[in-house]
């Protein structure tokens, strides 16, 4: 994977959207937001990410969505677990690394003067490294490969919203039948008429977050996960059967050897996140933003 060939991944990563006080709650210039492994990432840099966008002002009070910098750690989160899982191994980027890196993210139109344009550089050379199957990268898989050693056998409910989804989960909780549910609700005729079924599956069958909250929910040995969103709505899923297969050969991943690695880091990291930007949810793999905006 490359972030110099998906420019809109990166524009996702930092763009956000003014709108409900978030990061102005915090307090001092160098409050940590988030610490991923042994990486902190401070107020202050978050706020030049978005400066750097031109969503917020260097002067004056600063107000941002609250759901989009949730977004934002999300991916700050994702990629900063994959560096720190790689350099466990031994692949830590070189200096000759981060110029190529560098130079690519140039090429595709990043702005040399950003101040985004460091942290997206390491990014790129861990992605780089994956690609060129550094024995650090083989090595890191290799001791967490057992996660990807499973087809999925699941069923879901489809539905609009996240609060949709928690709404059929406390259904659930009440002890609504999960199958009748799925009929009565479910966005996804086909399944929906299946009582929510999807059978047994191996991995690359389902859309990135289905799969990796799935795999998240194996690992964690739970039954039910949700909201899990995708491009279709929000899925609430249920495990119906732990079917674990021999798991592919790091050659054998082919394309699919980012998205995986990037999966075991999140599964794998410690991660905490200040608690009045959002919540870190290891099992479905994303940052949820907080509830209300927080006042000191």
């Amino acid at each position: 994977m490359s972030l110099a060939s998906n420019p809109r991944r990166i524009r996702r990563a930092i763009a956000v959207v003014m709108a409900v006080s978030v990061l102005a709650t915090a307090c001092g210039s160098d409050a940590s937001v988030a610490t991923i492994g042994g990486t902190e990432v401070e107020r202050d840099e978050l706020l030049a990410w978005l400066e750097a966008r031109g969503q917020i002002s260097a002067v004056g009070e600063t107000t941002v969505d609250a759901a989009m910098t949730a977004e934002v750690l999300g991916e700050l989160v994702s990629y900063e677990s994959l560096l720190d899982l790689l350099a466990e191994h031994g692949t830590v980027a070189d200096d000759e690394d981060l110029t190529a890196a560098r130079g690519r993210l140039l090429a595709a139109g990043f702005d040399e003067h950003s101040p985004a344009l460091a942290r997206l550089t390491r990014w790129q050379a861990g992605l780089d490294a994956i690609d060129a199957g550094d024995l650090g990268v083989r090595a890191a898989y290799a001791a967490h490969a057992d996660l990807y050693g499973h087809e999925l056998c699941t069923s879901h409910i489809l539905v609009s919203t996240a609060a949709d989804a928690h709404g059929v989960l406390d259904l659930l909780a009440a002890g609504s039948d999960f199958g009748e549910l799925a009929r009565q609700v479910s966005q996804d005729p086909g399944s929906g008429a299946q009582g929510g079924a999807l059978g047994c599956v191996p991995l690359g069958a389902f859309v990135p977050t289905f799969e990796r909250a799935t795999l998240g929910a194996l690992a964690a040995g739970e039954e039910l996960v949700g909201p899990v969103p995708s491009q279709f709505g929000s899925h609430v899923i249920r495990i119906d059967e732990v079917r674990t297969v021999d798991p592919a050969s790091f050659d054998d991943l082919g394309g699919r050897a980012s998205m995986v690695l990037l999966g075991i880091a999140s599964m794998t990291r410690d991660v905490s996140i200040d608690g009045r930007f959002g919540t870190w949810d290891p099992v479905v793999g994303r940052v949820s933003p907080p509830a209300a905006p927080a006042e000191d």
